[in-house]
């Protein structure tokens, strides 16, 4: 896979902000729903190489969705939840 074909994050951190309101990532939660692993002050994650494989969205694919949809469909999908979880960020951030 070429660094064209992996998935464009933005690093935003919105899904670590937001992980406790995915099925996959409430065990990863703080009361505040942000993710454990989440230096706030930073924004990155404190263990990036090791985190798990739902937060890696190109290893997901292939371990999970490879057969059932184009990468690019995915990576569609994701970039639509990225956007939404974004907006949800900041109206939460302007309260």
């Amino acid at each position: 896979m070429t660094s064209d074909d992996r998935f464009p994050c933005q690093r935003c951190a919105a899904c670590c902000s937001m992980i406790g309101e995915t099925a996959l990532g409430k065990s990863l939660a703080l009361p505040d729903g942000s993710c454990k692993h989440l230096n706030k002050q930073t924004n990155l994650c404190s263990i990036y190489d090791h985190r798990p494989t739902f937060c890696r969205v190109d290893e997901y694919y292939e371990k999970n969705c490879a057969s059932t949809m184009s990468r690019d469909e995915f990576h569609r999908q994701n970039l639509a939840c990225c956007e939404m979880l974004r907006s949800r960020l900041r109206e939460q951030q302007k309260r």
